[in-house]
């Protein structure tokens, strides 16, 4: 093909990992990898210093909490892709009645350190009939659409697997921080971006400063190479880097006109956008939100967003079914003005940066709740996205608009990706 540079070959975590620290700002970091598997290895323990991240621990295959939730995701009616739903699915869940089922086949150390029984899990094959007998539940062949009776016991399964994940993130975290003793963690890998889990995280205040890569799952191993060759490889000095998710591509006004009148669709140029936006929302409207660059990683951040008034119930049901073809019970994130976040929701101090990339879910306060349903999901949390002015002004404004008409600094927020 012509080419005739240098080939390396990179490990797969040490790239989840460098995505990650070298991003952060942090001059030390603990740095927590979990997945699926990277070459053998499942989760992964690294110190970050300046250039360098020296690797501590490693589990290996078949001790994978992010094949776990595959398994678990396809024997509860969904794909091994679906681990959100999973996670949406839990908040409806009754804590214990499965829980000694699970640890039939999870056990979890003291340290965090975790063993999964493959005998029963059986990765790498379709047969359920093992986790049947260990949950005396029968896989479900459809998808769980809404919680009624009978699909209550696979809520009930769902929170156990999520409480026990919260509970290893906690004790990997724990035992990180004896080790390294720095006040800084940063995590990447699939399993990371559990917003709930991510969000108990922050509450137990273990590090001082947290961050998770945007996108944090193997997408994001393609940036974690580049800063391995730039700083271990070739050598190079830290720089101070942006942690602006918006990095994707962006369209001139040149280029939206050309597709809008190709394909003969009908339009008009607005110079006060998020005042009229803002009208429209207030007026029941679902509005497809398109500015500047795309964002990276699997969240919408308010540049390619569905937007809808976060007051209004009823649009919960309007969106998933009609706009998003999607299950029932699936809740929605606001997304809130960061200089009012505290006002409505408990949030540790300092402010989480995950809150940044709707990576963690949080307790709406009780006296708040009732005046955004939309926004608060069952167990009364919301993975909310923090807008600051100065990251995406134009965002910012159609909030700062919201407010002054309803009181309310949220939106109703989603991505453009339709059964997700």
């Amino acid at each position: 093909m012509g080419f005739c540079g240098r080939f390396f070959y990179l490990d797969h975590h040490d790239c989840h990992a460098a995505s990650a620290f070298f991003i952060s700002g942090y001059k030390q970091a603990a740095v927590l990898v979990v997945d699926g598997i990277g070459e053998f290895e499942s989760t992964t323990f690294y110190k970050g210093e300046d250039i360098h991240l020296k690797k501590l621990k490693h589990f290996e295959y078949p001790h994978s909490l992010g094949f776990l939730w595959e398994k678990m995701s396809t024997y509860l009616g969904f794909s091994e892709y679906d681990a959100a739903k999973v996670m949406g699915l839990s908040s409806y869940g009754q804590p214990n009645v499965y829980k000694p089922h699970l640890e039939k086949l999870l056990h979890v150390e003291a340290d965090g350190t975790f063993k999964i029984d493959d005998a029963l899990v059986q990765f790498r094959n379709h047969n359920y009939e093992h986790l049947e007998a260990v949950f005396g539940v029968a896989k479900r062949d459809k998808l769980v659409d809404d919680i009624n009776k009978e699909t209550q016991k696979y809520a009930d399964i769902a929170v156990a697997l999520q409480i026990a994940t919260e509970e290893i993130f906690i004790k990997l975290s724990l035992a990180l921080k004896k080790e390294i003793g720095c006040e800084n963690l940063c995590m990447a890998g699939g399993v990371t971006l559990n917003c709930v889990a991510n969000g108990y995280l922050s509450y137990e205040q273990i590090f001082d400063n947290f961050y998770v890569q945007p996108a944090a799952n193997d997408a994001g191993t393609a940036i974690g190479a580049a800063y391995l060759i730039w700083h271990q490889i070739l050598a190079h000095p830290k720089k101070v880097v942006s942690k602006s998710p918006y990095l994707g591509p962006s369209y001139s006004d040149t280029e939206i006109l050309t597709i809008l009148e190709q394909h003969s669709l009908i339009f008009r140029h607005i110079d006060d956008i998020e005042a009229v936006v803002a009208d429209m929302l207030v007026d029941g409207k679902i509005v497809a939100w398109f500015q500047g660059r795309m964002e990276l990683g699997p969240r919408a951040l308010g540049n390619r967003s569905l937007l809808a008034d976060p007051r209004k119930t009823e649009i919960i049901e309007l969106m998933n079914h009609k706009v998003k073809h999607r299950e029932l019970f699936r809740p929605f994130c606001p997304s809130v003005l960061k200089e009012k976040a505290r006002d409505w929701f408990e949030l540790p101090e300092p402010l989480p940066e995950v809150t940044d990339y709707m990576l963690g879910a949080f307790r709406a306060k009780k006296d708040k709740a009732h005046l955004i349903p939309a926004v608060v999901h069952f167990d009364g949390t919301s993975r909310l996205q923090t807008v600051c002015r100065d990251t995406n002004p134009k965002f910012h404004q159609l909030l700062t608009e919201m407010e002054q008409r309803t009181g309310v600094p949220h939106l109703i927020h989603t991505h453009f990706k339709l059964n997700y």
